[in-house]
C-alpha cells in the first residue's frame, strides 16, 4: 500500500503530539486546587460514635491548616489547602478495602489518617501496602506495623498498641491494686474480650508481658465473646465464679460500658474493672453514667480531667464550639494525624506519595495533644511511636449528674490517689 504525502504529515503531527504529551513535566500541568488527605474511620455501623469523632477533630484540624493557607509544596513554590475525603470502613473488613481502594484509587490521596478496628485495619491495609502513606490513628494491633507478609514501610503507628497499654494497666494492677486486696498472695485478674485481632492482641500481650515479667498476677478466667455481642451475662456469671480482684474489659464503647453495668447490677460482680482507651468518648460516660463510679479507664488523652497540657484548652474550646459537644481520644489521635500528614508533606516538598512517606518516618517534632516520652514525636524501627499513658479513675458526681474522670498514674500527672470503689468485694 503506497502512503502518500499527506497522509505522511498526518501521521507526523500525531507522533509528535504523543511525544510532546509524554514529555510534558507534571508540574507545567499547574498547581493542584486541593491535596486530597484521606480519612479512614466507621463513620456508620456500630462504632460510629468514635468514628464520628475522628471525623469531626479532622475537618476542625483541616479548617486551622486551610485558615493560614494550606501546606506549603516547594514543587509548585505555594501554598494548596487540604480536601478531606472520607472512607467509611463500618466495621466490616470488606467495607474497609472497599473504602481504601477507592481513597487511593479514585481519589488520589496522597495520605490516609485514621484506622479504627484493628481487624477492619489489617485488611484494609492489604491495598494500601507499598502505594501509599497511611497515618494508623486507632488499630492498636502491633500487626499493623509488624506483619510480615506485606510491605509495611508505608504504615505508621500513631496511636497506643495492645503492648503499649497492657504493661501500665497490669504494673498498675500489681503496684496500685494489690497491696491493698491481695497482699499476702497473687492477684486474681479475669479478662474479657471481643473475640478480633484487638481483644487477641491485648490478651497475648497481657500474659507475655506477665510472664517475662514474673508478675503476681493469676489469671483466673479469659472470655471472649463475638463483636456484635449485647448481653455479656454468661460471661460475666463464669467470671464471677472465679471470685476475681479486677476484671480487665478489652471492648468498645457500646460493649465496654454494657460489661461494666451488667456486672455490677445484674451479676454482682462488684469489683475493680478497667477499660482499654478507645472508650475515652463522651459516649462512653453518658453509658455509663453512675455505674462507672470508682471504676477505671486507661488513656492518654483526658479531655474530662483537669488540663494537663497548653493545647488541651484552646482544642477543647475550638472543638466545642464547632461541634457542640466534648472530643473523644480517638479524635486526638487523628487530630494529630493531619497535622502530622501537613508536617511531613512541607518537609516533603513534594505530593509525590514514596517522599511523604519517608518525611514522615523522618519526623522529629514536639508532642501535640497525644503526649509523647521524651516530649517529641518520633518512629522507632517499626514505625511506631512512644505515647505516655496514663491511668484515669471515674466518679460519679450527685450534684450535677455526671461522671468525671481523675488522673490516677503516672506521679506526674497525678490528680489524686487511687482508691478502691464503693461496692467493692475483695476476690480470692
Amino acid at each position: 500500500m503506497t502512503i502518500t504525502n499527506s497522509k505522511l504529515s498526518i501521521v507526523a503531527l500525531i507522533l509528535l503530539v504523543l511525544i510532546t504529551a509524554g514529555c510534558t513535566d507534571t508540574s507545567e500541568q499547574g498547581t493542584p486546587e486541593y491535596i486530597n488527605i484521606g480519612l479512614v474511620a466507621p463513620l456508620s455501623g456500630g462504632a460510629s460514635d468514635v468514628g464520628n469523632d475522628m471525623k469531626q477533630a479532622a475537618v476542625l484540624a483541616v479548617e486551622e491548616i486551610n485558615a493560614d493557607g494550606g501546606v506549603y509544596v516547594e514543587e509548585y513554590g505555594e501554598k494548596i489547602p487540604l480536601k478531606l475525603v472520607e472512607g467509611d470502613t463500618q466495621t466490616s473488613a470488606t467495607e474497609g478495602v472497599t473504602a481504601v481502594e477507592r481513597l487511593i484509587t479514585n481519589e488520589n490521596v496522597v495520605v490516609l489518617v485514621g484506622g479504627f478496628s484493628s481487624s477492619v485495619t489489617l485488611a484494609n491495609q492489604v491495598p494500601a501496602a507499598g502505594k501509599v502513606p497511611y497515618i494508623i490513628t486507632g488499630a492498636s494491633s502491633s500487626q499493623v506495623t509488624r506483619r510480615t507478609e506485606i510491605d509495611t514501610s508505608y504504615f505508621f503507628h500513631y496511636c497506643s498498641t495492645t503492648d503499649d497499654y497492657s504493661q501500665p494497666i497490669l504494673q498498675f494492677f500489681v503496684d496500685e491494686l494489690k497491696p491493698m486486696v491481695a497482699a499476702d498472695r497473687d492477684l486474681k485478674l479475669a479478662l474479657i474480650y471481643r473475640d478480633d485481632a484487638y481483644g487477641k492482641g491485648v490478651i497475648e500481650s497481657s500474659v507475655a508481658y506477665i510472664e517475662d515479667n514474673s508478675l503476681p498476677i493469676e489469671l483466673v478466667a479469659q472470655e471472649k465473646y463475638p463483636k456484635d455481642e449485647t448481653d455479656f451475662h454468661t460471661y460475666l456469671t463464669k467470671i464471677a465464679e472465679a471470685k476475681p480482684d479486677a476484671v480487665y474489659t478489652v471492648g468498645f464503647v457500646k460493649d465496654t460500658s454494657s460489661i461494666y453495668i451488667q456486672g455490677q447490677r445484674d451479676v454482682g460482680l462488684n469489683t475493680v474493672y478497667m477499660a482499654v482507651e478507645c472508650n475515652e468518648d463522651p459516649a462512653f460516660y453518658e453509658l455509663l453514667g453512675e455505674w462507672g463510679d470508682g471504676q477505671l479507664l486507661e488513656s492518654k488523652f483526658a479531655p474530662y480531667a483537669a488540663e494537663y497540657t497548653e493545647l488541651m484548652g484552646p482544642y477543647k474550646e475550638a472543638y466545642l464550639a464547632k461541634w457542640d459537644e466534648m472530643p473523644g481520644m480517638m479524635g486526638a489521635d487523628t487530630y494529630d494525624g493531619i497535622y502530622l500528614a501537613a508536617s511531613a508533606i512541607e518537609r516533603a516538598g513534594t505530593l509525590d506519595r514514596t517522599q511523604v512517606r519517608d518525611a514522615i518516618k523522618q519526623t522529629n517534632e514536639s508532642e501535640m495533644l497525644i503526649l509523647m516520652e521524651g516530649g517529641n514525636i518520633a518512629f522507632d524501627e517499626y514505625n511506631e511511636i512512644s505515647p505516655k499513658i496514663f491511668i484515669e479513675q471515674m466518679f460519679w458526681d450527685e450534684e450535677t449528674e455526671e461522671l468525671k474522670p481523675v488522673i490516677v498514674l503516672p506521679d506526674s500527672l497525678t490528680e489524686q490517689d487511687f482508691v478502691l470503689p464503693d461496692n467493692y468485694e475483695i476476690g480470692g
